[in-house]
């Protein structure tokens, strides 16, 4: 079910005004909602995460008694088996045929994944190791276990919620007051994420499957355009999905954790990891890396932890090699920013800094670095991927097509968007005081209705999954 369409719309409008009609019953009305979300994915689907889920609250209050480690393991065991079993078991089977020549069909083996599999394994694990840890105390019962893990404003694809920040927001949404301050601000993320979504991700999303399909003619110049008409869809699309995430959770008023901030105006890995994806990368840092031993024995540990850490993550994202490549690819990027900060910014004088003109040029190439990950993400294989960047990094084959001509100069325009985005967020609370004071009622009325007709139009025409959705 797509936030965009009626039947979400439908939901999200019943479950609101039962919410705020009937307080002392939220947690019940939410836990209902979430249901009907995800059973509409498929019922089986539902109750194999119920399934899963129970266990590991199960093993999450069994952390409390005796034999912790033993419960703690247990849970993530069966998690891990669940992900395993749906996600990697066709890819398992394909390599091991490849390697050994067992004559194994593949295709018998490869099933499909359930919605949201990847996000509600590392919502439970993330949970399960936090009441072990003594972060949390175990959900009270079931029900807030279950209202907590699968709130349906961000199930599918995050933000990636710990305990410490949500759970206690649904123990006390019985007593927590609606403000429509919030509320409204909640309709301003979902309309902001919802435009996104239709205007700028959707109409990229054919652009970037024929350059992906032409893959084999295009030159170096077309190939970087390529990876950089995915890197705006991609950040669209997810970037949408997240803000319409936050905007649900403020009209029920609840606060999720920000997703993104303008990542592409990163000026190195650390700062990137810090803007994209954020409840995935501090999740990997705090349940991969730092476990595997983060930086605590040595810097040739601490890379090589990078590094593996970041594997993992691109093995999350899917069953494929270019998703290794690209996690080794962005492992490697932050180990040599590592080394780099290690050995030659902290040995540089007290009080250096970057110039603007130097911060820019850093931002400049972490762009193009990024793209370059995303070509691996992006291509049907590790050949394609390959022969792209291969073109990309020679520029004797960066030559100035009628395509690329036309492509350019939209390239630009993506990018001011990106910069004027930020702009914008960094001073969205006087715009909107400007806005309010400058503008009469009426006049913003119809402004929003404009808004909201336009959107509705442009869904009515296509529906386009999110990207996430997959994974």
């Amino acid at each position: 079910m797509l936030f965009h369409s009626p039947e979400f719309m439908a939901l999200m409008l019943l479950t609101l005004l039962l919410y705020a009609a009937v307080p002392k019953a939220r947690t019940a009305v939410l836990a209902v909602a979430n249901a009907v979300f995800y059973g509409m994915s498929g019922f089986s689907y539902l109750l194999l995460f119920m399934a899963v889920l129970s266990f590991t609250h199960l093993c999450a209050v069994g952390t409390r008694g005796r034999a912790p480690k033993l419960w703690l393991t247990l849970g993530i065991i069966a998690n891990l088996a669940n992900l395993f079993t749906f996600k990697y078991t066709g890819f398992a089977a394909t390599n091991l045929d490849r390697l050994l020549h067992l004559g194994i069909d593949p295709a018998k083996w490869q099933l499909i994944l359930p919605v949201g599999i990847s996000f509600y394994t590392f919502h439970l694990i993330a949970y399960l190791v936090d009441v072990y840890r003594g972060v949390i105390p175990p959900a009270r019962n079931l029900l807030e276990c279950w209202v907590f893990t699968a709130f349906f404003g961000q199930l599918i694809a995050g933000p990636i919620m710990r305990g410490e920040q949500f759970l206690p927001q649904i123990i006390n949404a019985p007593q927590q007051e609606l403000r429509w301050e919030q509320f409204k601000y909640g309709v301003f993320l979902f309309v902001l994420g919802m435009g996104k979504k239709v205007l700028l991700a959707d109409n990229l999303s054919p652009r970037t499957e024929n350059f992906f399909a032409s893959w084999t003619t295009l030159n170096g110049l077309e190939a970087w355009i390529a990876g950089w008409l995915f890197a705006f869809q991609v950040y669209y699309d997810f970037s949408a999905y997240s803000e319409m995430a936050l905007g649900i959770g403020h009209m029920f008023g609840l606060e999720l954790a920000i997703n993104f901030r303008t990542p592409y105006l990163a000026a190195n890995p650390s700062e990137f990891w810090k803007r994209w994806h954020i409840t995935l990368s501090t999740w990997i840092r705090d349940y991969l890396y730092i476990p595997l031993g983060g930086s605590r024995k040595g810097n040739f540990r601490a890379y090589a932890n990078l590094v593996a850490a970041m594997a993992l993550s691109g093995l999350w994202h899917g069953a494929a090699w270019t998703f290794v490549a690209w996690g080794l690819f962005h492992g490697g990027l932050s180990a040599l920013h590592k080394l780099w900060t290690v050995h030659v910014v902290e040995r540089l004088e007290r009080g250096w800094r970057y110039s603007r003109t130097a911060r820019w040029v850093s931002v400049f190439l972490m762009f193009q670095a990024t793209t370059v990950g995303w070509i691996f993400f992006r291509a049907p294989s590790i050949h394609p991927a390959l022969t792209l960047l291969g073109r990309m990094l020679n520029p004797a084959l960066w030559h100035l097509t009628p395509l690329a001509a036309r492509y350019l100069p939209v390239m630009a325009a993506l990018y001011l968007l990106h910069v004027a985005e930020f702009w914008v967020r960094e001073r969205e609370s006087a715009i909107y005081a400007l806005w309010t004071r400058l503008v009469p009622s009426p006049v913003r009325a119809l402004a929003y209705t404009a808004v909201g007709a336009l959107l509705l139009v442009m869904t009515e025409l296509e529906q386009v999954n999110f990207i996430y959705f997959r994974f």
